[in-house]
């Protein structure tokens, strides 16, 4: 014969109830935020929701977007390094890409190299600022100023490890990104992952003024280094 449990209170089925949904909430709505962000910032309604487990969900570390491993993870990011000998300026560079599974061994190595890649695009400063917002916001300015500083001393320090272990070469260095063909192109066409058409050069360059004309001129120095 089985006895029957006796019942939660009431009180406490409302408090489990609540603690479930706001764990879901935490796991759930950070990769949906990550998701709906766009050029002026997350979603309203998304950040609205992800307010209450915020605090929750750094706690846990369960604010992550997972975008990468999604099944429309975006575009990826590389950087390639070419190698000049100044005795022969005629002869072509070595180039080598970043990360790269043939030479990434062991595969910590590639996972280090995939990680700087995506590093250096999210830090990414173009050259500046623009005249029109050091007139019209100093402050932003200057902190443009210094985003573009951190910039050029990561993307230093990987081209002078590069010129220590190749002394006496030139060495240049440019971001890349590799975009994943959409449904409508693939279907027209199945183009490989790896197809060159898919790989664009991250040009280092001034954002335009609001008349169309470049903030300044562009700084060679900044992709390649003597």
């Amino acid at each position: 014969m089985m006895l029957d449990r006796p019942a939660l209170p009431r009180r406490r089925r409302l408090l489990i109830s609540v603690l479930l949904i706001g764990h879901l909430m935490a796991v759930a709505l950070p990769p949906l935020a990550f998701q709906t962000s766009g050029p002026i910032g997350a979603s309203p309604a998304v950040n609205t929701a992800l307010a209450p487990v915020r605090g929750y969900g750094e706690f846990l570390y369960l604010n992550r977007g997972y975008a990468f491993f999604a099944p429309d993870p975006g575009p990826s990011h590389l950087f390639q390094v070419a190698l000049f000998d100044p005795e022969r300026p005629d002869a072509a560079p070595r180039e080598t890409l970043y990360p790269n599974h043939e030479i990434g061994w062991p595969r910590l190595l590639y996972h280090r190299h995939f990680m700087l890649a995506e590093f250096l695009e999210e830090i990414y400063q173009p050259p500046g600022p623009p005249p029109e917002l050091v007139r019209e916001d100093p402050l932003a300015a200057e902190q443009w100023k210094v985003f573009r500083e951190r910039y050029e001393a990561v993307r230093g320090s990987v081209v002078d490890h590069v010129k220590s272990r190749h002394p006496g070469k030139r060495v240049a260095l440019r971001r890349l990104e590799h975009v994943i063909p959409d449904l409508i192109t693939y279907q027209s066409e199945s183009i490989r992952l790896d197809d060159l058409r898919l790989y664009q050069v991250q040009a280092d360059r001034p954002v335009p003024t609001f008349e169309g004309q470049p903030a300044s001129a562009p700084t060679v120095a900044s992709e390649q280094s003597p």
